[in-house]
């Protein structure tokens, strides 16, 4: 029975299948994003009255498009609506997890179709007796292939979730009934070619299982994952990284080749510590950090990033704290240019952050990580600064943001951060009305806080700038990459605000002018003053920055020695266990001498008067 959607679920007008003339014939969730409808009659039938929509309520009305007796009308997802050169253009997403399509007449559903979970390089449509299969030939605008395939095998269950394994195990997988197991044991993602289940596997070492499994007139089921640790356990978090040795060891492989810049298919697997499975996804990875920095050291740092070829683009898993956080791409970063200091340098120094200034900055969380069974010892897991981060945490599509890099938009334009930049270089923020507008385009708490936190720091890389506004929202900028803070301990922290030098491989003249400019204004500058006197007998208080750090090396004391080990005698060594206790020691004295040297140069550097030091700063005394 085809329905009308009302309001309440239970109001149902039912509409008869003999009227129908129109028909959704074909979607193509993974490759193109689109919808194709098939006109039935022998006449041409304009589109006016009908509309497509979704489960999520979305409708698009049809406009002048008109479908040919026994044609077809594509239909394309897009970030605009249209209808151009016959085809249209509508903002509906196709999820690969599977789509529900309603096509409406007079807001009444004529036809419904169930797009099931999307598979690349296969569409789903009608055959020739009206069943929906998948197709290994895309013919939208044309007719469908006579067969296709019922649907998808289902994948295979492992008998056995945990990762640690005591002496040996014996683990079962299995399957559908009339369904062949395929697998394989060094990585790689099996084929219709790998080994043929056959019964119980023996685990006596490390291994990593990857299996799928295919019944007669489905498709293959999707790749399904674990790896075993044998008589091997940890303290902390283990990440699983596994692929086709070819992908991670080849001539252009992302642990062998630090130039390369390929993109890999690899799968990962998130275990807590006490092993039980957290999460697991197929991916991409490529190798992060620069030349001449962390990039081209034994240990290499990776982005992590999901695709929807591979059935999804985002996960759901509180990797950093109690509450579940979508994910689009995370980062296993190698300690960044800390590497052979204490490995969590730039993380410490965002962590001090954290829960005192509302900033955009990297979670961290250390992880002991493995390559194809392989030891690579401790990694910082971050999440990735960028348009997905912008996009999950704020619930705005990527056209309804300007995400920039410097002067370079990743997503989106510049145009409206440069009519920003224009109106404060014509404009006085000593005016209260100019200041107001401001107010209204920057979130000027945050940029406060943003510059406290460089300049405290002594970041002299000031090239690591991003920034970001969601429509209907305020101008934010987003703190990462520190590694280079804490060079100069006693250079000046008053340039954000004040026409002052600093030592910095790159001057951000754009964004520092414009925190200058604002600093004009009487609010901004008692907003700035009181949050930098608030910071300083809190955040950066000493007591405060040695318990953290304390904290953060008593997560990685137990599991150091096995990582020194794991390096020693490559570009990635840290030393002895003596040179990482004394390094931290020295982090300490650096960010300690950094808050006295502050603390003892406010009123000169800020070239404040008696009356303002006493006001802002008396309670440092």
């Amino acid at each position: 029975i085809i329905t009308e959607v009302k309001d309440k679920k239970d109001d149902i007008i039912p509409y008869k299948p003999s009227e129908m003339k129109i028909i959704i014939n074909e979607v193509d969730i993974m490759n193109n994003e689109a919808i194709e409808l098939k006109n039935l009659s022998d006449s041409d039938i304009s589109l006016k009255g009908y509309a497509i929509g979704d489960k999520s309520g979305y409708k698009y009305y049809f406009k002048d498009s008109v479908i040919k007796k026994g044609g077809y009308l594509v239909i394309y997802s897009s970030d605009k609506e249209e209808e151009k050169n016959d085809k249209v253009y509508i903002k509906t997403g196709l999820r690969a997890t599977g789509e529900m399509v309603y096509l409406y007449y007079n807001d009444i559903i004529v036809d419904e179709f169930n797009a099931k979970k999307g598979v690349l390089n296969y569409s789903i449509g009608l055959d020739d007796n009206g069943q929906v299969v998948y197709f290994d030939k895309i013919t939208l605008g044309s007719d469908n292939p006579k067969n296709g395939y019922k649907g998808i095998s289902s994948k295979v269950i492992f008998s056995s979730d945990e990762c640690y394994v005591k002496d040996s195990l014996n683990l079962t997988l299995s399957a559908d009934r009339d369904a062949t197991i395929y697998y394989t044991l060094d990585g790689s993602f099996p084929t219709l070619k790998s080994l043929k289940y056959t019964g119980p596997i023996k685990i006596t070492k490390t291994t990593v299982v990857k299996a799928i499994a295919h019944k007669e007139g489905y498709l293959p089921s999707e790749v399904n994952f674990r790896s075993y640790f044998v008589n091997d356990t940890h303290d902390m978090a283990v990440v699983s990284v596994t692929s086709n040795p070819e992908y991670l060891f080849g001539g252009s492989g992302l642990i062998t080749n630090y130039e390369s810049r390929a993109l890999k298919k690899i799968a990962l697997e998130f275990y807590e510590p006490d092993g039980t499975l957290g999460t697991y996804f197929v991916a991409d990875a490529k190798l992060s950090g620069n030349f001449g920095g962390s990039r081209d050291k034994d240990q290499r740092g990776f982005t992590v990033s999901l695709r929807k070829k591979y059935g999804t683009n985002t996960v759901y898993y509180p990797f950093f704290d109690n509450s579940n956080v979508e994910y689009s791409s995370i980062l296993l970063r190698n300690g960044g240019e800390d590497y052979l200091k204490i490995h969590f340098f730039d993380a410490a120094l965002q962590r001090l952050l954290k829960g005192q200034m509302d900033i955009d900055m990297q979670d961290y969380r250390p992880v002991v990580v493995y390559f194809n069974g392989d030891y690579y010892g401790i990694y910082n897991l971050r999440d990735k600064l960028n348009s997905d981060y912008v996009a999950n945490r704020y619930d705005a599509s990527k056209d309804e943001m300007d995400v920039i890099r410097y002067y370079t938009p990743t997503v989106g334009t510049y145009e409206e951060y440069n009519k920003l930049l224009d109106y404060v270089n014509s404009h006085d923020p000593k005016n209260d009305d100019v200041y107001e507008y401001l107010k209204s385009q920057i979130d000027v708490q945050e940029l406060v806080n943003y510059w406290i936190a460089e300049s405290f720091f002594g970041n002299s890389d000031l090239g690591n700038l991003k920034y970001y506004k969601v429509d209907g929202g305020k101008w934010r900028y987003m703190l990462f990459d520190l590694d280079w803070s804490l060079y100069y301990v006693e250079t000046n922290y008053s340039y954000p605000v004040l026409d002052k030098k600093i030592p910095a491989v790159t001057k951000i003249i754009t964004a520092i002018n414009l925190s200058r400019k604002l600093y004009r204004n009487s609010e901004y500058k008692d907003m700035y003053l009181k949050s930098l006197a608030y910071h300083l007998e809190n955040t950066f208080k000493p007591e405060r920055v040695n318990k953290i750090i304390d904290e953060m090396t008593d997560e990685l004391v137990k599991e150091m020695p096995r990582h020194l080990e794991r390096w020693a005698g490559t570009t990635s060594a840290l030393g002895s266990m003596d040179r990482w206790y004394a390094n931290i020691k020295r982090f300490k004295e650096k960010i300690n001498h950094r808050y006295e040297y502050v603390v003892a140069n406010l009123k000169s550097e800020l070239n404040l008067s008696d009356t303002e030091y006493k006001k802002y700063f008396g309670g440092l005394s």
